[in-house]
């Protein structure tokens, strides 16, 4: 039985608390924790209605009218997502490393000015209705899911968890269990092609510089040996000049 629950502890995902260290765990929600960040959803979103906060319908409205968003928007979204595209292919396509780096960094370029300009709707649309009563059942279901090791729950109540002082814990949890309901890795951005890249090119870097350091080692060895083994003077010829 130790050893079943052992091996549950492994396969669970844990990440660690930035400022103890200490590693928790992100469980299965149960059909309880869904119905409890649900009903958190409904009461946050109808209180936002009620305190005039904007629908995202309503939202998308005044954006269209001033002009934040429309075919010009639309177009530079699909210009850059094209040329990210068109990057990302060349680098997945190039074996050269001065040229795989230079590309690496225009993908990344590229991904921010992408991320920058879709923040011209994103931005807003955080500060509807739908969204924060749809941060408000995240941050039910991470005060739910997130546990200790032993599999005792961080918060024992969705009020403690609004309440935890560890701003740092509660923050990285609440982006952790973000990921998970996702389907996405705890190290998703590593794993973008400009940083598989960039890591591929300090590993070879890093081989060539060893196998550098060892031509060095190498090389020096081998003038230590021919010092060493240096041939002295003839014998007999000390005799011969005594004799002379």
């Amino acid at each position: 039985m130790a050893e079943k629950d052992n091996k549950n502890v492994e396969e669970r995902r844990g990440f660690q608390d930035p400022a103890s260290e200490k590693t928790y765990y992100i469980s299965i929600p149960t059909a309880d924790d869904v119905r409890g960040a649900d009903w958190q959803y409904s009461k946050t979103y109808t209180k936002s209605l009620v305190e005039g906060i904007t629908t995202s319908a309503e939202m998308m409205d005044i954006l269209m009218r001033r002009g934040v968003i429309g075919p010009e928007f639309e177009q530079r979204q699909k210009e850059l997502t094209d040329i990210l595209s068109v990057k990302v292919e060349s680098l997945r396509n190039s074996d050269n490393i001065d040229e795989k780096q230079q590309i690496a960094l225009e993908v990344a370029a590229t991904r921010e000015e992408l991320f920058n300009w879709n923040q011209r709707l994103n931005g807003p649309m955080a500060n509807t209705c739908e969204q924060m009563a749809d941060d408000s059942r995240l941050e039910y279901l991470t005060s739910r899911m997130v546990q200790e090791a032993g599999g005792n729950k961080v918060w024992d109540d969705y009020s403690d968890f609004l309440t935890e002082k560890n701003q740092a814990l509660a923050m990285r949890s609440r982006f952790e269990v973000m990921l998970y309901l996702q389907g996405l890795e705890s190290d998703f951005l590593e794993k973008t092609p400009e940083a598989m890249a960039i890591k591929e090119i300090e590993e070879e870097i890093q081989t060539k510089a060893s196998e550098a350091l060892a031509e060095l080692e190498k090389a020096k060895d081998e003038k230590e040996i021919k010092l060493k083994v240096k041939p002295g003077p003839k014998k007999g010829s000390r005799n011969k000049k005594s004799s002379e």
